[in-house]
C-alpha cells in the first residue's frame, strides 16, 4: 500500500509539472492554438481518426510529441530494471490516460487565464462536448483507464486498487484547487 501512494504522489507531481510547463508554453491559448506547430488538417485520414479519438480536437505536432513524451516517461521503469509483461503494460496505459486527464485539468486550475471558475464549455473551445461539468473525453479516458487497469476483467482487487489511484489523484487535485485560489488571476 505505501508503494502505490509513493508512486501516485510522484505521478501527480509529474502531472503538476506538465500543467505548469504547458501553461508557460501556451498561456491562455489552449490546444496549441497559437504555437508554430505542424497541423496536418482534417483532410488527412489519420488526422480524422485522431480527431474522433480526441473528442473533435485538431491533431498537432505539439500534442503528438507531448503525448509521446508522457508515454516514454511512463515506460522508463522497464528500462531501469522493472520487468515488463503484458499486465504491467496494461497498467502503464491505464496510468497514461489518468495522467492526461489530471494534467489537462490542472492546466485549467493553475492557468491564470482560467482557474476552476472558468472550467466551463463557454471558455474552452477545444473541449467540444461536455457532460456533468466535465469534457466527455475525461469520461472516455476514465473508462479506458479502468478497463486497462483491471485487465478487462471484474477483478475486485484491481478495481479497488484503481479506485485508490483515482482517490489519491483526486485528493491531490483538490489540494491544488484550494491552493489555486491564492494565485493571481488575469482577465484578458
Amino acid at each position: 500500500m505505501p508503494e502505490i501512494i509513493i508512486q501516485i504522489s510522484y505521478l501527480f507531481l509529474f502531472c503538476l509539472w506538465l500543467a505548469a510547463f504547458e501553461i508557460q508554453i501556451e498561456g491562455k491559448d489552449g490546444w496549441a492554438a497559437k504555437l508554430p506547430t505542424w497541423r496536418p488538417g482534417q483532410d488527412k485520414w489519420y488526422a480524422r481518426i485522431y480527431s474522433v479519438i480526441m473528442g473533435g480536437k485538431e491533431m498537432t505536432g505539439y500534442h503528438i510529441l507531448v503525448f509521446g513524451f508522457v508515454l516514454i516517461f511512463l515506460h522508463y521503469p522497464y528500462f531501469a530494471s522493472q520487468n515488463w509483461n503484458y499486465f504491467s503494460e496494461l497498467k502503464t496505459i491505464a496510468l497514461f490516460f489518468l495522467t492526461i486527464i489530471t494534467w489537462d485539468f490542472l492546466w485549467f486550475v493553475l492557468n491564470p487565464y482560467y482557474g476552476i471558475r472558468r472550467f466551463k464549455p463557454e471558455y474552452i473551445w477545444w473541449h467540444k462536448k461536455w457532460f456533468l461539468f466535465m469534457p466527455k473525453t475525461y469520461y472516455f479516458a476514465l473508462i479506458i483507464s479502468a478497463l486497462f487497469y483491471s485487465r478487462f476483467s471484474l477483478n475486485l482487487f484491481l478495481l479497488k486498487e484503481w479506485l485508490l489511484v483515482i482517490s489519491l489523484l483526486s485528493a491531490f487535485t483538490l489540494i491544488v484547487i484550494i491552493l489555486s485560489f491564492m494565485l493571481p488571476k488575469k482577465t484578458s
